[in-house]
């Protein structure tokens, strides 16, 4: 039997109400949030069958799996000071790479009790953070333990996060920990065993793919105006980022086979730490939460990196798993990666920050993936080097998806019928009622959180 069937088959499940801290006399659940980086939705196993992920996707299957999940902006600093404050870049001030806006959220500084960890330090919980921080060293903002962790192949952190769990078993107090792999980012350096997972002729590229973008405003990844394109290159080394397109499809099928390799590697690490999990006992009381910091272009509308609102930067895989979550659910609710902080505030019984905080808790849709959660989500993201007000705005709706690029152009794609976005319908008057009901949404959100007015 693998190691991802014995997992599922040998789960252990609780009512889920048991865990709620308004709702039972059991010491509160144990959290942990695996966090990867630069990991698409289109990049795990059950949502792209040709990515090899066995362990990803029976710990997704042995609990519930959030199949429209989308980050709050899709550049990794910006989405990281997202995760911790519970609050979208226009609000905490940390738009793009720069993090000197972050700040104000250190130990000692005005927002110190904004961020997450600190929430969960008053609740009683040991906190730490093992991995790619991004803020800088953890204990600066709310984690009692941990560091910034480096290395490309994440074997340091997992060693790490096995040493942090062994210490828990005899622990009086739950724990918080918030696991964050580097993989799959840039350097790209999977073990061959790894991309023999992937012969030729075995993976494919994405449907819209590009050797170079077209210019429309919204595949622009700089500053406004500019015609702007990230590094996502692969010529068998990734010491260095090169350029931008044109990459022709050799070059970006070399490097999708070391993306998907270095996911697979990735896959197998959880897997032992999950194996880990079961075999101590904590899984019992125990929540796991795995996503990514956003997404990421194979190549797709011809870009690399991420920064854009289509799906491919902005929409990440996301599942949940442990104590008290029923096996086998799916859930089409829109969340987004600010949906974590309040539910894990309701799953601990800590309170909620000064500061409003802008995501809705999962709770509901954990106990029944039916339940309503919202009509529309939104994103925002300026390119490398922009400013407050800049850059890309998205609002997502049911079925369709209105980007606001940072021209002010507009783009409507239907994501049903048009889920690779190859075909731009603002123009069909016949989605009037769509397009200003969006509008009105995308407007109202951008006021609420401080943003430039819509056009």
């Amino acid at each position: 039997m693998t190691r991802a069937l014995k997992f599922l088959s040998t789960l252990l499940l609780v009512p889920l109400a048991v865990i709620h801290a308004a709702e039972t006399t059991l010491a509160k659940p144990n959290i942990i949030v695996i966090f990867t980086d630069d990991q698409t939705y289109r990049g795990i196993g059950y949502n792209n069958p040709e990515v090899k992920t066995p362990h990803l996707d029976a710990l997704a299957a042995s609990g519930i799996t959030f199949e429209r999940a989308y980050v709050a902006s899709p550049i990794c600093a910006a989405s990281r000071s997202s995760m911790m404050t519970g609050r979208f870049p226009e609000q905490h001030g940390v738009r793009a790479l720069d993090t000197r806006a972050f700040d104000p959220y250190l130990t000692g500084a005005p927002h110190a009790n904004q961020t997450l960890p600190s929430r969960l330090n008053e609740a009683g919980y040991a906190t730490a953070l093992l991995g790619k921080s991004h803020l800088g060293e953890p204990q600066t903002y709310g984690f009692a333990a941990g560091n910034e962790i480096g290395g490309y192949n994440d074997v340091e952190i997992f060693n790490r996060a096995t040493e942090f769990i062994k210490s828990q078993q005899a622990a009086t107090k739950p724990f918080f920990l918030w696991l964050s792999p580097r993989q799959p980012h840039v350097p790209l350096k999977p073990e061959q065993q790894w991309l023999d997972l992937y012969p030729p002729g075995s993976f494919h590229l994405a449907k819209n793919f590009l050797i170079e973008p077209t210019s429309d405003s919204l595949n622009n990844q700089g500053l406004p105006g500019q015609r702007f394109y990230r590094d996502s290159d692969y010529r068998g080394n990734m010491d260095h980022l090169p350029s931008g397109p044109p990459r022709d499809e050799a070059t970006m099928l070399a490097f999708t086979r070391a993306y998907f390799a270095t996911i697979s590697h990735l896959d197998d690490q959880v897997g032992q730490f999950a194996d880990l999990l079961r075999d101590s006992g904590l899984l019992k009381n125990t929540i796991v939460f795995y996503m990514s910091d956003n997404g990421y272009h194979l190549g797709s509308h011809g870009l690399g990196n991420k920064i854009t609102m289509h799906e491919e930067s902005v929409r990440v895989p996301m599942f949940a798993f442990g104590a008290g979550i029923k096996a086998g659910q799916k859930t089409r609710a829109l969340v987004t990666e600010l949906d974590l902080y309040p539910t894990l505030l309701d799953l601990t019984g800590a309170t909620a920050p000064p500061q409003p905080i802008m995501g809705k808790s999962l709770l509901a849709l954990l106990k029944d993936p039916t339940s309503p959660h919202r009509d529309t989500v939104f994103s925002e993201c300026v390119g490398v080097g922009g400013k407050a007000g800049e850059g890309h705005r998205m609002a997502r709706g049911e079925r369709w998806k209105l980007i606001l690029s940072d021209t002010d152009e507009e783009f409507l794609f239907d994501q049903q019928e048009d889920p690779f976005e190859l075909n731009n319908r603002i123009a069909d008057p016949s989605l009037t009622p769509v397009l200003v009901k969006l509008r009105s949404e995308l407007a109202a959100w951008m006021k609420s959180i401080g943003d430039r007015p819509y056009p």
